[in-house]
C-alpha cells in the first residue's frame, strides 16, 4: 500500500479532544478509566496520519504569515472541489448556490431544526441513532419523536414504515433527521428506501433533513446514494456532509448543507449567518477533495479488511456477544446481550478491567441500547485486536470469579 495505516500518530499532547480531554467524556461516562493505557475506541476520530496533500496545504497557508477574516466565497477552488467531488465520486451534480457552509454536520442539523420548527415542535428520529441529534434536538427546544428502527438480527436494521408514516402525518412534527448511514447500525439506505422516506415526509410537509457526513467510508460493493441523487422531487430535502469524517478534519470544521430547492434555502438561510471557514479549513477541504481520493481508497480497503478481523475476533473470543460487519462507517454496533451482565457490570468489566473506552449503547437508543457498546474502528487493526483480547480477558477472568 501506498499509505500506512499501521502506525498511528500520537497524539497526546495536540490539543485532541479525544486524548487530552478526559474530562469532556467524564461527564458523559463517569466511569471510564481513562489513563494512559487506555484504548480509545469510543470517538469517531481516527488516528492516521492525514493525507500527505492535506498536510501540505496547511503549510501553505502557514506560510501566509496572515490569519485575518476568511469566507467561503472567497475561495472559488472551496466550492469547485465540493461540486467536482460529487460529479466524480457520487455521479450527480450539484450547483454553487446550493451550497451553504457550516462547521459539521450537527451545525447543519441543528439550523435546519430552527429554520423548520418552534419550540415544542417534534423532530422525528430512528434510534439506534448518533446521540447528538437527540442532544441538539433538546438544545433548540424542540422534543424528539422517536419511530424506533426494527432489529430483525444479523445486524439488519429496517424502518417501522407504519411509525414513521404516523409520525409524519402529526402536524406538530416538523422535521425528520436521517442519518445515511445510519450511525451506529451501519445500515445504507437503498433508492427504495430513500425514496418512501422522502415521500412520506413530503405528504406530511415534514423537512427531511439527511445527515450524509460517514457517506465516503463505505465497504466494497456497497454504494452510497446521495438522497439529492435519489429523489426526484428534492423540495423538501437538506443534504447534511462534509469532509469532517471521511479526511479527519473534524478540527478544520470542514462541512456544508447541500439545499436545491430555493425556497428551502431561503428559508434555511434566513436569519442564519454561517460561521467563516479558517484558512486552514478552505485549503484542507480543497486539497482534500481534489488531491486526496487514492488515500481514500486505500483507507477503505484498510477499514474494511480491519472491521472484517474484529468481527472475527468478536466471534472467536466473546462468543456470546454479537457484531456484524456494517455496510457503512467505521463503527460496530456490539450486542453483549448473551452474557446476562447487567449494564454496571458490564462497562464496569470493559471500562474498568479491560481498559477500552467504547461508547455506551443507551447514548444512542436510552431504551433499548442498554447491552450494546459502539466501537469506532479508527485505529489500527492490532490495536483493535488488543482491545477485543482485554475485553476477553476481562470476562473471562469474571466468569471465573463467579466460578468459585
Amino acid at each position: 500500500m501506498k499509505y500506512d495505516f499501521d502506525h498511528e500518530v500520537p497524539r497526546f499532547g495536540t490539543y485532541s479532544m479525544k486524548w487530552d480531554d478526559d474530562d469532556f467524556f467524564k461527564v458523559i461516562t463517569p466511569n471510564l478509566r481513562l489513563d494512559r493505557e487506555t484504548i480509545r475506541l469510543n470517538l469517531a476520530d481516527m488516528d492516521f496520519r492525514c493525507a500527505p496533500p492535506i498536510a501540505r496545504a496547511m503549510h501553505r497557508v502557514a506560510d501566509f504569515e496572515n490569519f485575518g477574516y476568511t469566507t467561503a466565497n472567497s475561495a472559488p477552488e472551496y466550492t469547485k472541489s465540493i461540486i467536482d467531488w460529487y460529479r466524480r465520486r457520487h455521479q450527480v451534480e450539484v450547483r454553487k448556490e446550493w451550497i451553504v457552509h457550516s462547521n459539521g454536520a450537527i451545525d447543519g442539523v441543528e439550523q435546519a431544526i430552527r429554520a423548520f420548527s418552534e419550540p415544542g415542535d417534534g423532530v422525528i428520529i430512528c434510534r439506534p441513532i448518533y446521540r447528538n441529534f437527540t442532544s441538539v434536538t433538546d438544545k433548540t427546544g424542540r422534543h424528539v419523536v422517536n419511530c424506533q428502527m426494527i432489529n430483525r438480527g444479523d445486524g439488519d436494521y429496517e424502518m417501522d414504515w407504519n411509525a414513521v408514516e404516523e409520525a409524519c402525518q402529526q402536524p406538530e412534527n416538523k422535521a425528520f433527521i436521517l442519518c445515511s448511514p445510519q450511525n451506529p447500525v451501519g445500515r445504507v439506505w437503498t433508492e427504495e428506501e430513500l425514496k418512501k422516506i422522502a415521500g412520506i415526509c413530503r405528504r406530511g410537509n415534514v423537512v427531511l433533513v439527511s445527515d450524509e457526513i460517514h457517506s465516503d467510508i463505505i465497504r466494497r460493493g456497497v454504494v452510497h446514494l446521495p438522497v439529492i441523487k435519489a429523489v426526484e422531487d428534492t423540495s423538501n430535502i437538506i443534504l447534511v456532509s462534509g469532509a469532517n469524517k471521511t479526511f479527519n478534519l473534524m478540527g478544520l470544521h470542514c462541512a456544508y448543507s447541500i439545499i436545491p430547492d430555493e425556497n428551502l434555502r431561503k428559508q434555511y438561510q434566513k436569519n442564519y449567518e454561517p460561521p467563516m471557514p479558517t484558512p486552514f479549513a478552505i485549503a484542507g477541504m480543497t486539497a482534500a477533495y481534489n488531491e486526496c481520493e487514492d488515500w481514500l481508497d486505500q483507507l477503505n480497503d484498510y477499514l474494511d479488511d480491519t472491521m472484517a478481523d474484529a468481527v472475527d475476533q468478536i466471534h472467536q473470543k466473546l462468543p456470546l456477544a454479537k457484531a456484524y460487519l456494517p455496510q457503512g462507517s467505521y463503527v460496530l454496533w456490539i450486542d453483549f446481550s448473551g452474557y446476562g451482565y447487567s449494564t454496571e457490570i458490564l462497562q464496569e468489566l470493559i471500562y474498568q478491567r479491560a481498559n477500552v473506552a467504547l461508547q455506551k449503547g443507551s447514548s444512542h437508543d436510552p431504551d433499548e441500547g442498554g447491552q450494546f457498546m459502539r466501537m469506532c474502528v479508527t485505529c489500527s487493526k492490532g490495536k483493535i485486536r488488543e482491545a477485543i483480547e482485554r475485553i476477553a480477558a476481562a470476562f473471562e477472568e469474571y466468569e471465573a470469579g463467579n466460578r468459585k
